[in-house]
């Protein structure tokens, strides 16, 4: 499956003319397939692969890695219009329905402090360490972590300006980070987080392959900060102003599923009538 980039832009390519100018699908649907197919061929570039149905396969599982069943639903629908249009005979849409549809097995859906302190310790690469380090404690994804510029790190309180929210480091990220930033230098401050901290991070698809090697989901990394901090007993709306991020409703039921959990009881206080 050695990739031709120049091959898949065109067949894409191909495929858009036709939406834009022959198919009758809103022009709201055909900027999400658009968006969706870009990132598909920036994933075949970077495998080197070719667009075929194990490629389309591997793309599929790449996918259920980075998001949750909602996302994966849309994202998986978008690229069946692609699918439809090739009519590969040996990757049915009956498939790819049973690729956006099958649950995974029941599991805790966030990293334990102890796990990811565990995995912390195993990760010998100093920038890498640092990129997952900061996807846990400010609650993103490599996605978001993009849009976080030097500037927004503030060395004299170690915290970091986003979400109209000053999030405060632990004293050691906050310390690596700072030794980091200085030993690399001459670094303009409207350059992002990830670049950074090392050139290699120059794309969210290369974040992700960094996530992977640790065996680490971003969504459930990206989810960890706010399970760690209700387990450890601070309130929800101290939560909300640590991190920026509201907590939705939903996490009760969530929580009623995990009860051996000390956050169980600050879900109960905070929403009486559940």
């Amino acid at each position: 499956m050695k990739g031709n980039s120049e091959a898949n832009k065109e067949l894409v390519s191909f495929f858009l003319d036709f939406l834009k100018t022959k198919s009758r699908k809103s022009a709201p649907l055909v900027a999400s397939i658009e968006r969706d197919l870009k990132k598909f061929l920036v994933y075949l570039e970077t495998e080197n692969l070719d667009i075929d149905s194990d490629s389309i396969r591997i793309y599929v599982d790449y996918l259920r890695e980075q998001y949750n069943e909602s996302t994966l639903k849309t994202k998986i629908s978008n690229l069946r219009q692609f699918i439809k249009w090739l009519d590969l005979k040996d990757l049915s849409i009956d498939e790819l329905n049973h690729f956006s549809t099958v649950q995974t097995e029941a599991e805790k859906d966030f990293y334990t402090y102890a796990e990811l302190k565990e995995i912390f310790s195993e990760i010998k690469d100093k920038p890498e360490s640092l990129f997952i380090q900061l996807l846990f404690e400010l609650s993103m994804s490599p996605k978001e972590l993009f849009d976080v510029k030097l500037s927004d790190f503030n060395f004299a309180t170690e915290s970091f300006n986003i979400r109209n929210t000053q999030i405060k480091l632990s004293e050691e990220l906050a310390l690596e980070l700072k030794n980091h930033f200085s030993l690399i230098g001459n670094l303009h401050l409207e350059t992002s987080i990830p670049i950074a901290l090392g050139k290699e991070f120059d794309a969210e698809i290369k974040l992700n392959q960094i996530l992977k090697k640790y065996k680490l989901q971003s969504r459930k990394l990206k989810r960890s900060l706010t399970v760690y901090l209700l387990e450890n007993g601070v309130n929800i709306r101290s939560v909300e102003q640590k991190t920026g991020i509201k907590v939705p409703n939903n996490y009760f039921q969530f929580a009623k599923e995990t009860q051996e959990y000390k956050f169980f009881k600050a879900f109960k206080e905070f929403h009486p009538r559940a």
